[in-house]
């Protein structure tokens, strides 16, 4: 279609949700006035979303936005609509791939039903995905949040898909898989808008949330070593599907073993062991997951020398992606601190998993995930030629060599009032060399600890 009728269908959609919308304060819910428009909104969106993946439907400067394209000829219903958003505090409607005509009716519903005002945006979030609005979300525009707070709000939301989807499985429910596919879209499009803001999240731990973050973490960790494979976009998804569910197993395991602290005994890691087949055959079983997915769950602690568990057959071919899983895991497992393990420094983690290359790991991914986090990862903490401590927040700026740091103790080893974001290629006036270079790392446990949520707020603003 050409671009006046885009523009009249797209016109056409918005007003039929705001049709539905004003009728549903007339007429009750099964009103034909009230599912007509849904049916008819759901029907005109589908073809928008055979060559695309989402729809944006937004609201800028007082104006309703779908798709880059301006409604100006509001009816009353459509008035309605935007009055609606804009008093629950709806900023941005993104309409997925898969949408159903459930969804469009639930989120037509929420907005009918919701008084209060200004709810911020992961309440929103949630309320949805309590109604059952799987392929409808709400997020804040891009000139509203900066990018380390978007990521974070990401982030945040795997980690409650994660939590949802282990709980529903130990309860004996089979997860939503669309949840899980939605949630890693949005990380790996976060990693490409900003892969720094993305990457240092796996930096901030939650030792009390452990199997959640780790999960989340594994996932963002593959996506990005699949990027430096250059894989198309569905493997990419498949990958960090993987990641995020690459623990599910486990829930059929006892807790108490899932928590000892100590060393296993050997029927214990036998019971543990068990777990990635488990996670296949739950995977089996769960809406939206590819076989491709399922086999890198089940095939993660197959060692690269095939030592490893479940133990292959010779003939056995495992994926291509699989190791990817195991990469990541590894990586995060050593940077994170446990009741039996202190946690590694990112180069520390990384020299470790070079010994591994060759036998347990796969010696090309250790190799991109290297490339891929940099000489100094993101969270390596730097002792500097000042006698400054800084830690590293982000990969060098095009063009540059030097890494982006952050200060955060002085020459005499004092916390700084605010981290201070520096520049390692400024010159010193008196010299023309280098004011600032990176003597060697630092044990961030001989440091004051200090938020590093805040540090990387701080150097994203």
């Amino acid at each position: 279609m050409d671009r006046r009728q885009m523009e009249g269908a797209i016109a056409g959609i918005v007003r039929l949700l705001g049709t539905s919308l004003k009728n549903r304060g007339l007429y009750p819910p099964t009103h034909p006035l009230v599912r007509n428009p849904v049916e008819k909104c759901h029907a005109e969106i589908l073809p928008f979303l055979l060559d695309r993946h989402e729809l944006a439907l937004t609201i800028s400067d007082g104006t309703l936005v779908f798709e880059g394209v301006p409604v100006f000829q509001l009816t009353s219903s459509l008035e309605l609509f935007m009055a609606r958003l804009g008093t629950i505090g709806v900023p941005a409607v993104i309409f997925e791939r898969g949408v159903a005509i459930g969804d469009v009716e639930s989120f037509v519903r929420f907005l009918h039903e919701t008084k209060e005002n200004g709810l911020p945006v992961p309440t929103i979030k949630e309320r949805l995905s309590r109604a059952g609005v799987r392929h409808i979300r709400v997020t804040a525009t891009e000139d509203e949040e900066d990018d380390f707070t978007l990521a974070r709000e990401i982030y945040g939301n795997a980690v409650d898909v994660i939590v949802r989807a282990l709980k529903d499985v130990r309860g004996g429910i089979t997860p939503n898989g669309a949840d899980t596919d939605r949630a890693v879209r949005e990380m790996s499009g976060m990693l490409t808008r900003n892969r720094d803001a993305m990457l240092a999240l796996t930096l901030i731990k939650n030792f009390d949330e452990y199997t959640y973050n780790h999960s989340v973490n594994v996932s963002i960790l593959s996506i990005a070593v699949a990027e430096s494979l250059s894989l198309p976009e569905q493997e990419r998804i498949n990958v960090g599907v993987a990641g995020l569910l690459h623990d599910v197993g486990k829930t059929q395991l006892a807790l108490d073993l899932i928590r000892k602290p100590g060393t296993l005994t050997v029927e214990e890691f036998e019971e543990i062991k068990k777990h990635p087949e488990e996670g296949y055959s739950i995977l089996g079983r769960m809406s939206h997951i590819q076989d491709k997915t399922r086999y890198m769950v089940r095939e993660h602690h197959m060692r690269f020398d095939r030592t490893g568990y479940p133990r292959p057959e010779p003939e056995y071919r495992t994926h291509a992606h699989s190791q990817v899983i195991a990469v990541a895991d590894c990586y995060d497992a050593l940077t994170t601190m446990r009741t039996y393990q202190k946690a590694r420094t990112p180069p520390q983690a990384l020299e470790i998993m070079r010994k591994l290359s060759g036998k347990s790991l796969d010696p090309e991914l250790v190799f991109l995930l290297e490339r891929s986090l940099g000489v100094y990862p993101i969270g390596t903490m730097v002792r500097l030629s000042t006698m400054e401590v800084g830690i590293v927040t982000g990969a060098p700026d095009e063009g540059k060599s030097h890494p982006r740091m952050a200060v955060l103790f002085d020459p005499a080893g004092n916390p700084v009032a605010a981290p201070e974001a520096v520049d390692l290629s400024e010159a010193d006036p008196s010299s023309g060399e280098p004011r600032r270079a990176i003597l060697g790392t630092v044990n961030p446990l001989l440091m004051p600890a200090v938020s590093l949520n805040e540090v990387f707020a701080a150097a994203s603003a």
